[in-house]
């Protein structure tokens, strides 16, 4: 298998919280993405930039999981998800799937010009999170809340994850059975 993409957190003087993926956005990182986010929130954020200038691709957990972030974020108006730094096709990936809808895309690296590399390179020194591995079940659990996500996110993602979310509640009913 292969390694686990390391994503940097920090937040930043004004609350904003960045989180970095240096890597692969899979469903192998997303998890400690989801908690952390989950922890930030408790503890008062409202903004998050995510960026992806060294993530080559994602997959559709790692997508799921942006839309569960957002979601978690509630609909106050000053609550933000904004992905920067997206290549063509990750940001083909977020708009193919209508998630551009939902969160803040910068597809012309207008936001946050004048700290994108200050914090890329003190998050880098300072914190990254710790990617645990999940069972099997944890990772089904994940993966299938993801893409219930992706689907709840837009309704012509309904038909393209039918069965990616049938095949991991029917994989959840028997490990559960198990």
């Amino acid at each position: 298998m292969n390694p686990v993409a390391p994503i940097y957190v920090g937040q930043l003087q004004n609350g904003v919280v960045w989180i970095r993926v240096e890597g692969k956005g899979s469903f192998q990182n997303s998890h400690g993405m989801k908690e952390f986010a989950k922890l930030m929130i408790t503890r008062g954020a409202k903004q998050f930039v995510i960026d992806l200038e060294n993530c080559p691709v994602m997959d559709s957990t790692f997508m799921g999981t942006l839309v569960g972030i957002r979601k978690s974020l509630g609909t106050e108006n000053q609550r933000n998800l904004e992905i920067i730094n997206a290549n063509s096709r990750n940001t083909q990936l977020l708009v193919s799937l209508g998630i551009d809808l939902l969160l803040k895309l910068d597809t012309e690296g207008k936001v946050w010009p004048e700290i994108r590399n200050q914090i890329s390179n003190h998050i880098q020194n300072e914190q990254y999170l710790d990617i645990a591995e999940l069972s099997k079940e944890e990772n089904v659990k994940q993966s299938l809340e993801a893409h219930q996500n992706l689907s709840n996110a837009n309704k012509n993602n309904v038909p393209r994850f039918r069965d990616v979310i049938h095949f991991l509640e029917k994989e959840l009913g028997q490990q559960s059975a198990s």
